[in-house]
């Protein structure tokens, strides 16, 4: 995925040599010339936080010889959250080791192309597989991973197979392969884009973005019904009565899926209501039990089925418990068991088996791979200890710098961590639902010390004092204040409508900025140069709101501000533009008085649209208390190197969901960090001794080789 830079890269004589590399674009060029900078990565984990990886949304296997499986982080058959940018990985043994196989897995810009949506392999010949990607489209490979070359560059997500012709869901529709993959030709074209693509006995039907289902008889495809109100994420047909099939669709008004059953091969449908909360994420129909759906619920850990005669009420039988929640797919398979199914399980928590699909546990098989979602990342003062909130596991914690990994109990997913400059020891989790967790062992072990919503801590330097946005998850947010390290907190006195972020200058603990705002309303960023007194909004800032909103459940958190620690009048703040998701930088050189914009750096159009998150209805069964942490999906984040000092450039580091970028001029340009990664889409960013740490979204922590200057 290649950025644009949206402004001439000129050389400035006090550049470092890696921003100059990158100054070399020509007038009118669209894109920087891209620096391969010479920094390195390593992976910390987490691993085997409670028994799990990581979200995958792909899998294949080889029947005669299943201790050879595949996995893939991806997006899936619809987007939903931000996507997993994993990569593939195999074993060999059953699970007992997994390393991952990218080679040739590239997109057009040469990175990566790590996020898999599908994967196939030829049960007659398996070493060729197949991939699926979001960004890079569809690779091939023939010696069993080793190696991948590129066959179509469309969009794609699932594989299907009737006979030996294999079709594939792709952004242009439904494409076609009678050359095991080779080659493609499209069989149908969708405007939306197919989302899915199923076969059983001899049945075929594919799902559109558009809703609508489509059945493939006597040699062509026909338009058959509409579904539910969004896309179509998945479709099931029973093999003992092909006609019966089912959808889970994506609910146009809510974050939820809904489940809608067809007995005439998908001309009319009916909505089906079960006792679920989120909604039937998973569905797959039973290879051995006839007419028996399995049901994967978003939320839930436990396999459901139901009995698919078309009633609109289903009656929910419970199957296998699952060591996670959040079930993505459900891949039914022949297991010892003659009357059962045995069930492979992909889920936000990595890949599970299920010997009976239908009662017993379902085991993980990949909890040694380091795939987490991780949306911040905190090393305590010696780097040997690591904080690392993670998507839907938690919080993981290290002591031995990512050998191995517990979790912090009691925490949801997302959260921001921090550790105090004035007092290394001190270490804070904060979460906008859950509160405030704090350490006096640099990131050891925590205890909770403010059970209310929380974020945004700010340190006031040479004080124990400390800021922080408190109620985060409500509209009575508020800025307060702690006197002694954050175990209590009262109120600032400071008046803001919807605050999200707080800093406060490293140099002059009475220059504090405080950005406001909602998904409905402008940002604003308020200035004080007097410890909170007085306070006045910052000018030359962006004033544009995202347009149109249906019930977003979060603020959006659009501005990012950061003191550069060399100069403290002069502040950097990234926004991300509503209308386009374009990351554009602005600077203020008089203490946050007026800002000017500095760069801009465009978002490479997604081939799906990223998620519009929606508020969740609890669906028809009571559900566990299911907050939405927005930062966690569009969090930009500005980190100066803090320990820059003399004549040394402070390079800032900026994260966004397409990469990790450098400055050395304090924003006007931009160098590329994250070439050499799978993941590409970045949150949480900390700088300890010059080294860098990035939580990423698919490799969970990385920290640079060397220091980065």
């Amino acid at each position: 995925m290649a950025f644009v830079e949206r402004r001439l890269c000129r050389a400035a004589p006090n550049l470092a040599a890696l921003a100059l590399a990158a100054c070399t674009v020509a007038l009118g060029s669209p894109a920087i010339a891209e620096q391969k900078a010479a920094v390195g990565w390593t992976s910390l984990g987490p691993e085997a936080v409670s028994g799990w990886s990581g979200k995958i949304n792909a899998f294949a296997y080889v029947a005669k010889n299943p201790k050879v499986m595949y996995t893939g982080g991806g997006w899936g058959n619809t987007p939903r959250e931000s996507p997993s940018q994993a990569g593939i990985f195999r074993t060999v043994d059953g699970g007992q080791h997994w390393a991952p196989v990218d080679a040739g897995l590239t997109n057009l810009d040469g990175t990566i192309s790590s996020v898999v949506n599908g994967l196939w392999l030829d049960q007659l010949h398996p070493a060729t597989v197949l991939a699926s990607t979001e960004f890079g489209g569809t690779f091939r490979s023939t010696d069993g991973g080793d190696s991948w070359a590129n066959v179509d560059r469309t969009e794609a997500t699932q594989f299907a197979q009737a006979g030996t012709t294999l079709y594939l869901a792709s952004r242009k529709g439904v494409l076609r392969s009678t050359d095991d993959g080779a080659t493609w030709k499209l069989s149908l074209p969708i405007g939306s884009g197919a989302t899915t693509v199923v076969t059983a006995n001899g049945a075929l039907v594919a799902g559109s973005a558009a809703g609508d289902v489509y059945a493939f008889a006597a040699g062509a495809w026909s338009k058959r019904g509409h579904p539910g109100t969004g896309a179509v994420h998945d479709l099931a047909i029973d093999p003992f009565r092909t006609t019966t099939i089912y959808a889970n669709v994506d609910d146009a008004t809510a974050w939820n899926q809904d489940l809608y059953a067809s007995l005439d091969g998908g001309s009319t449908w009916t909505r089906v209501h079960g006792r679920w909360s989120l909604g039937p994420q998973a569905i797959a129909f039973s290879l051995v039990v006839p007419h028996r759906l399995y049901i994967g619920d978003d939320g839930s850990d436990t396999i459901f089925h139901i009995t698919a005669d078309g009633s609109a009420n289903a009656v929910l039988q419970s199957g296998a418990r699952l060591a996670g929640v959040d079930n993505r797919y459900i891949i039914p398979v022949r297991g010892a068991d003659t009357t059962d199914d045995a069930c492979f399980n992909l889920m936000d928590q990595g890949l599970f088996f299920a010997a009976r699909c239908s009662s017993g546990s379902a085991p993980s098989l990949d909890k040694t791979t380091s795939k987490s979602l991780a949306y911040d990342v905190t090393p305590g003062a010696s780097g040997a200890n690591l904080l690392v909130p993670l998507q839907d596991m938690g919080t993981g914690l290290s002591s031995n710098s990512g050998t191995s990994w517990h979790q912090l109990n009691n925490t949801a997913e997302g959260a921001e961590s921090y550790l105090n400059p004035q007092n290394p020891m001190l270490c804070y989790f904060a979460h906008p639902d859950y509160g405030l967790y704090l350490s006096a062992d640099a990131c050891a072990s925590f205890r909770l010390v403010y059970s209310k919503g929380i974020s945004s801590l700010a340190f006031v330097p040479g004080q124990s004092a400390i800021y922080a946005v408190t109620n985060a998850d409500l509209p009575t947010a508020q800025v307060s204040r702690s006197s002694n390290g954050g175990s209590t907190w009262s109120p600032s006195g400071w008046t803001f409508v919807h605050p999200y972020q707080v800093v406060v200058s490293p140099a002059n603990p009475k220059d504090i900025l405080v950005a406001t705002g909602t998904a409905q309303t402008p940002s604003q960023l308020s200035v004080s140069h007097d410890g909170g007194k007085t306070w006045h909004i910052a000018t030359g800032l962006p004033t544009t709101t995202r347009g149109r909103v249906i019930g977003l459940d979060f603020p959006v958190h659009r501005f990012y501000a950061a003191f550069d620690p060399k100069t403290p009048t002069t502040i950097l703040l990234c926004d991300r533009d509503p209308q386009t998701d374009d990351i554009i930088l602005f600077r203020s050189s008089d203490d946050g008085a007026t800002f000017a914009q500095a760069s801009e750096l465009a978002q490479p159009v997604p081939p799906r649209p990223w998620p519009n998150l929606i508020v969740p209805t609890l669906g028809e069964a009571p559900a566990p208390e299911i907050p939405y942490y927005a930062t966690r999906f569009y969090g930009n984040r500005l980190a100066f190197n803090p320990s820059a000092a003399g004549a040394t450039i402070p390079a800032v580091i900026l994260t966004t969901r397409f990469g990790a970028f450098a400055s050395y001029d304090v924003g006007a340009h931009w160098v590329r960090l994250d070439r050499s990664l799978i993941a590409h889409d970045f949150i949480g960013v900390k700088w300890l001794g010059g080294y860098v740490y990035l939580a990423s979204f698919g490799q969970g922590v990385l920290r640079s080789d060397a220091p980065l200057q």
